[in-house]
C-alpha cells in the first residue's frame, strides 16, 4: 500500500502543486516585506503614488476645467488613478520580478509562470491599501456602496489579464534585450495620457474614437468609475474589446515567454 501511495502520479502532482503553491505565497510575502523594510512609512508607501497622481491630476484637471460627469473631481480622479497605477505597475515590474528571480532559476527547478503571478499578488497588496483611502475618500463624500460593486472582481481581474499579458511578452524581449526595461516607462507614459484616467471617457471618445475603441484600458477604468462612483453596470462593450485586445497580445506574448523562458538561466 506504501508503494502504491508513493508511485501514485495524482498525489505526487497535488503535493508538487502545493509545494508551488507555497513558494508563490513564500515569494509574495518576501517581496512585500523587502518592499517596505527600512522605510519610515512603511506600507504607506503602497498608496502614495495613486494619492500623489490623485492630487496632481485633480490640479490640472481644475486648471483646464475637465469635466467630471457630475462627480467630485478627487474622487472621480482617484477612481481611474487606483486601477490604472495597479495596471501600470504590473506592466513594469513583471519583467523586473523575472529578473530579480534570476539567482532562484539557477538552483532549483521553478515553473517560469510563477514570476508574473508574484508580481501580481504584490502589486494586489498595493491595490487593497489604495482602495481602503478610496473606501474612506467615498464616505467622506457620501457615495454609496451599490449592487453594481458586485462588478468589482470582474473589473480586477481583468486588470490582472491584461497587465500579465503585456508584461510577460515585454518579459520575453527584456532578458536577452534591457532596452525594453527603459523603453516601457515611456511607453506607459503615453499610454497614460491615451486613457481616461484624469479626464472623461466621453471626451476621448469625441476627439479620438479609433484610440476609445482599440485601448483596452478604456474598459477598465471606466468600468471602475461607473461601478465605484455612479452605481452603474461597466460598458460590456468595452470590456469585451478589453478581453478581445488582451486575449490577442496573450496570443503572442505566451507561447514567446515559454519558449525564451527556456533559455533564462543562461542569461540571467
Amino acid at each position: 500500500m506504501s508503494q502504491w501511495s508513493n508511485n501514485n502520479p495524482s498525489r505526487n502532482n497535488v503535493q508538487l502543486a502545493l509545494s508551488y503553491w507555497n513558494l508563490l505565497i513564500s515569494l509574495v510575502s518576501r517581496d512585500i516585506r523587502a518592499r517596505y523594510r527600512r522605510t519610515i512609512l512603511g506600507p504607506l508607501w503602497a498608496v502614495l503614488p495613486a494619492i500623489l497622481s490623485t492630487a496632481i491630476f485633480t490640479f490640472l484637471g481644475g486648471l483646464i476645467d475637465v469635466q467630471t460627469e457630475g462627480a467630485p473631481r478627487v474622487v472621480f480622479v482617484f477612481a481611474g488613478t487606483l486601477p490604472w497605477t495597479f495596471f501600470q505597475s504590473s506592466v513594469v515590474r513583471i519583467p523586473h520580478g523575472v529578473l530579480a528571480n534570476g539567482t532562484l532559476l539557477r538552483k532549483m527547478p521553478v515553473p517560469r509562470q510563477i514570476f508574473p503571478l508574484v508580481v501580481l499578488l504584490t502589486n494586489f497588496f498595493d491595490l487593497f491599501m489604495g482602495a481602503i483611502v478610496l473606501f474612506v475618500v467615498l464616505l467622506l463624500y457620501g457615495i454609496p456602496i451599490t449592487w453594481a460593486w458586485l462588478w468589482l472582481p470582474v473589473l480586477i481581474f481583468i486588470s490582472c489579464f491584461l497587465g500579465w499579458a503585456v508584461g510577460i511578452g515585454i518579459s520575453a524581449f527584456s532578458i536577452y534585450r534591457r532596452d525594453m526595461l527603459h523603453g516601457i516607462q515611456y511607453i506607459m507614459q503615453i499610454w497614460l495620457f491615451l486613457t481616461p484616467v484624469f479626464y472623461s471617457v466621453s471626451e476621448l471618445q469625441e476627439r479620438m474614437y479609433i484610440v476609445y475603441r482599440l485601448n483596452p484600458a478604456v474598459g477598465i477604468i471606466d468600468g471602475f468609475r461607473r461601478v465605484i462612483i455612479f452605481g452603474q453596470a461597466p460598458d460590456l462593450s468595452l470590456l469585451l474589446t478589453c478581453l478581445v485586445m488582451a486575449c490577442a497580445v496573450l496570443i503572442i506574448s505566451l507561447p514567446l515567454y515559454r519558449f525564451m523562458s527556456r533559455y533564462f538561466t543562461d542569461v540571467v
